[in-house]
């Protein structure tokens, strides 16, 4: 017997398992919930981005490919009692899991709650109805709504540097209409971001809205998001093709966006996402897509963004505290991603140079890669022929030096996000191979250089690193102004 003959509306809205009972299946008789059933039945598409824009197109067909009836295998979770309790009943307050602080009065305990009014179903309605293949959105908010719209016009686009489709500007707010998970990462970001802002452009944006006496986020509020987006992404976590979703990617290297805003403001930020994010890349860089990125260049979807922001993400932390990558080089993704040629569009070469960038963070921080002359040379010499082999159009369209002496920071116009970031991430490898170049380092052993010669050359390292530091500092502050 098939184990999901006609699933009620509830179970398959949630991508719950229904035991098909009648009248009423196990879980809303528990809940005490009515029990509704709809004809004609569908089938739902697997949530890849060229899908999930035109499922509905594709659900009109008489007849399906072999090669797409292997995507045809939704993700289905098991919902723990954590779960239903969170489908059915108002949120906790924060109180239980953070004694400090309690829910704020105007955060919504409603967001998922099933009895709050629905689109209505028309059974006759045509197998390509929207409402019939998509779950209906979310009733947000004001609150909400803000942060939603503060996303996809404001915070989007430092996701999408190197996505030439702004996925995460236009796709990732509309989904999280309808992913619980994503919506409270988004919204906990937004939430974050929005109370670091001066009071006088927090009103400046809320006024934009239509909203003339402001909006205020309380840290209660912010907190209540996060808690929640880790509790729906845990009950999700022993469900094997979850890994694989990427609507929970995209909530994941949302959420670590939040805990690297939340750093300042807690002595030992959270590490959930660190840790989220390292399961789900892992799982995801063998993804066909993602692995072989020549045969699909125009098959750019939000599991490729989402994937290759976690990669920036591991990078930029990786850097800044001084240790290794804490994902395996030994990924496909990492060891077999082809080399860039004359016809590889920009945003991928980038990619290729953040796998470099990955191998020389190894060199520098694990303790057990052979810090060998041989290995440093082979990083230097690929981190010279990405240069040389890149485009003009990775060259600024305007550049003046800075003077160092007056305070001046050297000032650079790129084109493209993408471009930024790829000057960026050179300067990042440039400090790193200047201070870790192991005929340097051996000199405090009594190795190569005479005395004379290894003072001068641990001058012109210094001055390297200066420089490296300085380029990358006009280039922060100008991107931000």
């Amino acid at each position: 017997m098939p184990s999901r003959r006609d699933p009620c509306q509830h179970c398959r809205k949630h991508h719950l398992r229904c035991d098909d009972n009648r009248p009423s299946c196990a879980r809303c008789q528990t809940a005490g919930r009515k029990c509704v059933r709809s004809r004609p039945r569908f089938q739902f598409l697997n949530s890849t981005s060229a899908e999930y824009e035109g499922g509905a197109a594709e659900a009109s067909k008489p007849e399906t490919s072999a090669g797409d009836k292997c995507l045809d295998n939704p993700v289905e979770y098991v919902e723990t009692p954590a779960l239903a309790a969170h489908h059915h009943e108002p949120p906790p307050s924060l109180s239980q899991s953070t004694p400090h602080a309690s829910a704020s009065p105007s955060t919504p305990g409603h967001l998922w709650d099933t009895s709050s009014p629905a689109v209505s179903f028309d059974p006759t309605a045509s197998p390509t109805s929207l409402t019939s293949i998509h779950p209906p959105p979310a009733q947000l908010t004001l609150e909400e709504a803000c942060l939603l719209r503060y996303f996809a016009e404001t915070l989007g686009k430092w996701f999408d540097l190197c996505d030439p489709e702004r996925h995460f500007t236009t796709v990732v707010p509309q989904r999280a209409r309808t992913c619980p998970p994503l919506l409270d990462a988004v919204l906990s970001a937004s939430a974050r971001h929005f109370s670091t802002l001066p009071p006088p452009k927090q009103l400046e944006i809320t006024r934009k809205y239509g909203l003339q006496d402001g909006l205020t986020i309380t840290e209660q509020s912010t907190l209540l998001y996060h808690n929640r987006c880790i509790a729906h992404l845990r009950s999700v976590s022993e469900e094997p093709n979850a890994m694989m979703d990427e609507n929970l990617l995209a909530a994941v290297v949302t959420l670590r966006f939040y805990e690297e805003l939340d750093t300042p403001f807690h002595p030992s930020p959270p590490t959930t996402a660190i840790h989220g994010l390292q399961i789900f890349l892992e799982a995801q860089s063998h993804h066909p897509t993602i692995t072989h990125p020549h045969l699909h260049p125009h098959h750019w979807t939000l599991r490729h963004s989402a994937f290759w922001i976690g990669i920036r993400q591991e990078f930029h932390m990786a850097f800044s505290h001084q240790r290794p990558f804490r994902l395996p080089l030994s990924l496909s993704i990492l060891s077999s991603y082809p080399l860039p040629t004359l016809t590889t569009p920009d945003h991928i070469r980038v990619n290729s140079l953040l796998i470099l960038c990955a191998e020389i963070i190894q060199y520098c921080f694990d303790d057990a890669s052979s810090r060998s002359i041989t290995t440093y040379d082979t990083l230097v010499r690929k981190r010279n022929e990405w240069v040389s082999s890149c485009p003009g159009s990775f060259v600024p369209i305007y550049s003046t030096p800075g003077k160092m002496a007056e305070g001046v920071f050297p000032n650079r116009w790129y084109l493209e996000e993408c471009h930024v970031v790829a000057a960026q991430s050179l300067c990042f490898a440039r400090i790193l191979l200047a201070g870790f170049d192991p005929r340097v380092l051996g000199l405090g052993l009594g190795l190569g250089l005479g005395r004379g010669n290894g003072r001068n050359k641990m001058e012109e390292v210094g001055r390297e690193v200066r420089d490296a530091v300085w380029e990358g500092m006009g280039r922060e502050i100008h991107d931000i102004c």
